[in-house]
């Protein structure tokens, strides 16, 4: 049996479609609104990393300090250097990342030899960071404080190469939000703006277009 279209059906369906594009114009605008921060973060953090080299724009900056930490009793793992350090920085243990580097061989007047197995503690931060190696049985661990300037916190803070688990998520919701935003927007400039021939058009150029600038690199 063949169903046909009233045109009662027809006219219930539309303010079904107009109240749903209401609310995803809406929706879309408060998305766009509460991640305008991050968008200006990372396009201009973006802006600086593409450019420095051709505009001679001003690096992000690193000072280190190298000091030498006396410990009161060689540590017996890696996790008790770790737990020490913390203490010591004033850090919580979400910020420190530890791994074990294997032996390396070498020559050493003429013969070879394999150096010691090295502990490396890593303790994150986007404006302040430190990494200690530590040669186990010693009771001295070398650690070297970096402090960053402003530029190279922000792109460590774009990178996110400090690990905390609260801005990878923050970022991660960002990038999901971009997915979003053009979704949407796209959506909604096909039922809005023009004709689907064209938003396909375009979408397309654009995708071929990135592709084709892509490959140049590759």
């Amino acid at each position: 049996m063949m169903t046909v279209m009233t045109p009662n059906s027809g006219s219930r369906s539309e303010p079904r479609r107009s109240a749903f594009l209401r609310h995803l114009r809406r929706f879309h605008a408060w998305v766009g609104l509460s991640g305008a921060a991050f968008g200006l973060l990372f396009g201009l953090t973006g802006f600086l990393q593409n450019h420095r080299a051709v505009m001679k724009i001003e690096a992000g900056q690193v000072e280190a300090h190298k000091v030498q930490l006396e410990l009161d009793q060689p540590p017996a793992t890696i996790e008790d250097l770790a737990g020490i350090l913390a203490t010591r920085f004033g850090v919580p243990m979400s910020r420190i990342r530890s791994r074990v580097l294997p032996p390396k061989s070498a020559r050493f007047g003429g013969q070879d030899v394999k150096a010691s197995a090295q502990w490396l503690i890593q303790v994150g931060g986007h404006a302040h960071f430190s990494r200690a190696i530590y040669l186990p049985g010693n009771r001295t661990v070398e650690v070297e404080r970096s402090d960053a300037n402003v530029v190279e916190t922000l792109q460590r803070l774009h990178k996110a190469e400090a690990g905390q688990a609260g801005w990878i998520l923050l970022t991660d919701c960002f990038a999901g939000a971009l997915v979003f935003l053009a979704l949407s927007g796209t959506l909604l400039w096909t039922r809005l703006a023009g004709p689907r021939l064209l938003s396909a058009i375009l979408a397309l150029g654009g995708l071929v277009t990135a592709i084709l600038v892509a490959s140049r690199a590759w």
